[in-house]
């Protein structure tokens, strides 16, 4: 089976400033906004009566928050599932880091002086998608915006990221055995 689900941390105060997170442990709004409640009642219709047979989470605290608000507070931690580190970027905003290194995010990210090399981001991409792959059944994961758009790159087979892959709170469904994958909701 390839059926990956997956649904992006809720919001921040640092998301509000455009800020990087990266590997910081920022905790969620609280309260949560009018979106998040809305977008939190469908996700939970969604999953509503499904079986998983793995349940993930990132270490990081907004996404174990976000799987717990799901219903979910026992979803194991994996630190693959973990933001990539931006390192010295880290809250500091995306117009910085564009400023800095015009268009490169979106072309060539693994030039970026980060806190991570881009290998080490995409080998912890593949870790999870081998689970997956491995997995008898569904499985679920809570993360990051920018994890999903590396495991993008990787199934697209391109070079570049999307600054946004996914709004806050958001799910996607995914068939990781297949190369145009993406069924948004």
């Amino acid at each position: 089976m390839a059926e990956f689900w997956f649904i992006r941390h809720f919001r921040t105060p640092w998301n509000a400033g455009g800020r990087l997170q990266g590997q910081r442990d920022i905790a969620l709004d609280d309260p949560l906004g009018v979106q998040d409640v809305a977008t939190l009642a469908a996700n939970r219709q969604a999953l509503a009566g499904r079986d998983f047979a793995l349940v993930l989470t990132s270490p990081l605290g907004r996404a174990r928050s976000t799987a717990a608000l799901h219903g979910f507070a026992s979803a194991e931690p994996d630190p693959d599932l973990a933001e990539i580190a931006f390192g010295e970027w880290e809250g500091r905003t995306w117009a910085d880091l564009e400023a800095a290194h015009p268009g490169i995010w979106q072309s060539a990210p693994h030039t970026l002086p980060l806190g991570e090399a881009f290998a080490d981001f995409t080998a912890r991409i593949m870790r999870i998608r081998q689970r997956v792959l491995a997995a008898p059944g569904p499985v679920l994961a809570f993360g990051h915006g920018a994890w999903l758009g590396g495991l993008r790159q990787v199934l697209d087979g391109g070079v570049g990221l999307p600054r946004q892959a996914l709004g806050n709170g958001e799910l996607v469904r995914l068939n990781l055995m297949e190369r145009e994958n993406f069924e948004e909701r």
